[in-house]
């Protein structure tokens, strides 16, 4: 298992269940991302994000919000 995953599994367990579901659903929306950035022939294409100039970085604590807000 990766390290990545070990994290992701031992940082799920020590959640209360909602954050624990939110963190699940932003793990999978990161995965069809990528998953959906494959073309049939197998080459990946490159995912690009605008930059937004005097953005702040988006916090958990902001996440968690608008996703109560959904």
């Amino acid at each position: 298992m990766s390290s990545l995953a070990l994290e992701i599994d031992q940082t799920m367990q020590q959640l209360d269940a909602a954050t624990a579901s939110r963190l699940e659903r932003l793990v999978r929306d990161a995965l069809a991302l990528v998953k959906s950035s494959t073309v049939n022939d197998g080459k990946s294409q490159s995912i690009r994000f605008p930059l937004v100039l005097g953005a702040k970085p988006i916090t958990s604590e902001d996440v968690a919000r608008l996703q109560d807000e959904v």
